[in-house]
């Protein structure tokens, strides 16, 4: 259990820098009395809930959401107008394909080429927000480091911190692993299921109209960003 009474914290910057690193380890040697009782129990298996972790490192897990968040939506402001053309394209491809039953393999290779600049800039945007996971996980690394080594001192624990026990490591959420999703307004969102068992939007049918020509040798989204929507960049 967390004295939280000994731990008082305020997560200035998300940035694993030299400053910002002394700093996580500043709190995590000054938390260190307050987390006696946590470390041995974690130490010996007991995982802990979010509910348990310390403020600090909750205040890591806010700073990534945050961040990611503005990520996501700087790309929705600088893509707005590739979104706004990709819509319309599915439709016209959905028309052809679907119910006049005659392809038109000019309609869908543009369609592709939309898709695959979306996909590029979405791959970026991915790797922007998994930056902000990486710093955040040094510097949680950084904080546990020096309360561990803190209570080592103080005899309360033995050894050097386990490999691999990192309490609170963060990840990103479930909606960065989809990111074809992001065409799909209904989905981005939403919990996992929803709108999954509706029925298909034009981009959805669209989407699904390409990977299967794409897989058929046909018209494909650009290289560089391309994967099947199936796949959602897993």
């Amino acid at each position: 259990m967390i004295n939280e009474g000994r731990i008082n914290v305020r997560v200035r910057q998300l940035k694993a820098g030299r400053l910002s690193s002394a700093l996580a380890r500043f709190h995590g040697r000054r938390d260190a009395a307050g987390l006696r009782e946590f470390l041995t129990d974690t130490a010996a298996g007991h995982a802990p809930d979010d509910a348990g972790l310390p403020p600090y490192i909750l205040g890591l897990h806010a700073q990534v959401e945050r961040g990611a968040a503005r990520v996501r939506s700087r790309s929705l402001a600088e893509h707005r107008e590739l979104h706004v053309r990709i819509q319309a394209e599915s439709v016209r491809v959905v028309t052809q394909y679907t119910v006049r039953e005659e392809p038109a393999p000019a309609a869908l290779a543009r369609f592709g080429r939309m898709v695959g600049q979306w996909r590029s800039a979405a791959s970026v945007d991915r790797q922007r927000a998994q930056q902000l996971v990486d710093e955040a996980n040094q510097l949680i690394a950084c904080y546990w480091d020096a309360a561990w080594a803190r209570t080592r001192r103080d005899g309360h624990v033995r050894g050097a911190r386990p490999t691999g026990w990192l309490p609170g490591r963060t990840a990103l959420d479930h909606t960065w692993a989809r990111l074809d999703d992001g065409l799909l307004s209904d989905r981005w969102y939403a919990p996992e299921r929803a709108g999954h068992d509706a029925d298909p939007s034009a981009v959805a049918q669209a989407l699904h109209i390409l990977d299967h020509q794409a897989a058929r040798g046909g018209p494909g989204p650009a290289r560089g960003g391309d994967a099947p929507s199936g796949q959602r960049w897993r």
